[in-house]
């Protein structure tokens, strides 16, 4: 890692963190962090190459070497997920307790008495009347109150992005080597890097892919100006619905999305659509007859009950995934602990052992932390368990399957409870709601972007480089976004962004907090009804799993079970159809040698949507502050 990369790096981490909440809650612009390859790395990197080529034609000693803009990719990757999905989260969740407490929710008597002190910042004081209302003319940032609670609540964070960094480490030569996964989502930034990219961009398919939706948008951006002007709402879904009780049915242009599945296999893509179509049939079905999971769970939206099935199904396939692992895991341990070196670790971005003691004792940090927050240390283990098998299995999917939206069916929180009852006491039921500050609405997570960094620095032959660049763009991150958010907050009041997470009494604190009052007015034993459609997932699974390994002719990949009934799956539904469709035809009528050939053009797809949705974002601060043009969810 040269410094001009370090350099770039950290100024496209602070883009990120600083221009994404500023996006959606200032500008009302696009949400430009939501996936595993967001518009907020893309755009930048897309801009960044296409610079490097112009000082290449100019001073092409000057230029950026390909190790250089694999390290600014992964770095922007790495920060994607901190500014709206942790501290945009964390912060709704700790400033509300106290400021959101009404005779009506009754958190004074139910919350208050089991918060801990060093969470949550000090109730005394107008901090968090002023983070929700802003600050008075002349009055100074209260940061003090917040410095204890966000230096905990970071060394948490940080330690769990420690543990999946070791878990990336200890895994990365059995995905790469051993299952020969194939990472769709760096294909795209590896043909632009590989060989300055001359051989994708001086073809006339990128460019004709890229026009698309660079057009399409651009077009839109006209008739932003000028009213009356026509519009093309390719990012408006059209809903069909089967009947009253079935789920809707969207049909939805995302371009990165066709671009990134055609990568994949086609057994992957189809089973994805094949396995939603079979939701909504299931999901209307058990609405009509009535049998559904009546008790709703955090951060679950929609198809609550098949949500349980998929959790079951991503619960076998990190299980599976285990077990196919086994040989390479008992290697790795002997490694470590044993002494006994049978593998090079070289390769990897830390060694075997530094992996592996790191992830115990990170793991051993996270139960203390957990345990002094009030839960037990058999729900913390339970906690744990499910948190790991969200992030693996996550990682899991992208690598392996491509899904560029994702997010785990149900919580780890949820998972518990649905194992212990919710008779556990009020510390125990109020830990829990805090531990959504960090493990909430779990969405373009670090992990993946640590398998890519991997994959990249293995590529590129920078390890090592890799690893530091990870960690700078994490500490880089949270510190800055941390500043930015807490500066905003207080400047122009959270309450007044118009945002879900910082409603008061609700939103993201709500929704923590609310759950632990209806545990306490309606405590139930073990949920049978949640785990039967649990084991329904895993049995379904395994079984489609072993099909799948033992039966070359089986079209069904098991991988659709597990994200069949999330609403991501809705969303991107149609667009992963017509991929599977597109990659079909051409290798059907054209072989493998159409498929490479047509490549470029799916890639200009991405790229064209990257700049779109940037360049729209550019327009909308200068001339429409608060009333921006909002793309993908925002």
């Amino acid at each position: 890692m040269t410094l001009r990369s370090a350099v770039l790096g950290i100024v496209v981490v602070m883009a990120i963190v600083m221009g994404a909440p500023y996006s959606i809650w200032m500008v009302r612009s696009s949400e430009i962090t939501w996936s595993y390859f967001p518009t907020s790395a893309g755009f930048c990197f897309v801009v960044i190459l296409l610079a490097n080529a112009l000082v290449r034609w100019m001073r092409p000693t000057w230029a950026l070497r390909p190790a250089e803009l694999a390290v600014i990719v992964i770095m922007g990757l790495a920060a994607t997920g901190i500014p709206t999905f942790i501290v945009g989260t964390l912060l709704a969740i700790i400033s509300s307790p106290y400021y959101g407490a009404t005779p009506e929710n009754d958190w004074a008597g139910n919350i208050h008495p089991y918060l801990p002190d060093w969470i949550v910042p000090r109730a005394d004081g107008d901090a968090m009347r002023w983070f929700y209302e802003g600050l008075p003319k002349g009055q100074a940032l209260p940061f003090d109150v917040w410095i204890g609670p966000l230096f905990w609540l970071l060394s948490l964070i940080l330690t769990v992005y420690f543990a999946c960094f070791c878990l990336v480490v200890i895994f990365r030569r059995q995905w790469v080597e051993h299952e020969r996964l194939v990472f769709p989502l760096m294909e795209m930034p590896r043909l632009l890097i590989d060989a300055d990219g001359r051989a994708i961009v001086r073809s006339k398919g990128f460019w004709i892919g890229a026009a698309i939706p660079l057009g399409m948008i651009l077009f839109n951006i006209i008739g932003s100006f000028y009213i009356g002007f026509p519009k093309i709402n390719f990012n408006h879904a059209v809903n069909l619905q089967l009947s009253r009780e079935f789920p809707t049915i969207s049909l939805m242009l995302y371009f990165p999305v066709i671009g990134f599945m055609y990568l994949v296999s086609t057994s992957v893509s189809f089973s994805i659509v094949f396995f939603y179509l079979v939701a909504v049939v299931q999901e209307g079905i058990t609405n009509r007859i009535g049998y559904d999971v009546t008790r709703p769970d955090a951060f679950v939206w929609g198809m609550q009950s098949l949500s349980w099935q998929a959790w079951g199904g991503f619960t076998a396939m990190v299980l599976l995934s285990l077990w196919m692992a086994r040989g390479h895991l008992v290697a790795v341990m002997r490694q470590a602990l044993g002494g006994r070196r049978t593998l090079d670790d070289s390769e990897e971005m830390v060694s075997y052992r530094t992996a592996v003691c790191g992830f115990m004792a990170a793991l051993v940090y996270i139960l203390g932390w957990l345990w002094r927050s009030g839960m037990d240390l058999h729900i913390a283990v339970l906690l744990i368990f499910g948190v790991l098998v969200a992030y693996y299995g996550i990682t899991r999917l992208v690598v392996q399957a491509g899904v560029y939206f994702l997010t785990p069916p149900v919580g780890a929180q949820a998972f518990a409870l649905a194992i212990t009852g919710t008779s556990v006491g009020g510390h125990n039921l109020v830990a829990l709601g805090v531990s959504y500050t960090w493990f909430g609405d779990v969405q373009s997570l670090f992990m993946p972007a640590a398998a890519h960094g991997a994959r990249l620095g293995e590529l590129y032959r920078v390890r090592r480089s890799m690893a530091l660049a990870l960690g700078i763009a994490a500490v880089v991150g949270f510190t800055t976004c941390l500043y930015f958010v807490l500066s905003l907050c207080y400047k122009y009041g959270a309450g007044n962004f118009g945002s879900w997470y910082f409603i008061a009494g609700g939103g993201a604190g709500g929704m923590a907090y609310n759950g632990v009052i209806r545990h306490f007015n309606d405590p139930w034993p073990t949920d049978w009804n949640k785990l039967s459609y649990f084991g329904i997932g895993v049995v379904v699974y395994s079984i489609l799993a072993f099909l799948q390994y033992r039966l070359h002719w089986w079209p069904l990949h098991p991988v659709g079970i597990a994200v069949a009934p999330l609403w991501m799956t809705r969303l991107i539904a149609f667009s992963v159809f017509l991929a599977w469709v597109a990659k079909s035809a051409i290798m059907r009528y054209g072989g493998i040698a159409a498929y490479r050939q047509a490549r470029p053009f799916f890639m200009g797809l991405i790229a064209g949507y990257f700049l779109g949705i940037g360049l729209s974002y550019l327009v909308d601060i200068f001339w429409f502050m608060g009333e921006g043009h909002a793309y993908f969810h925002g």
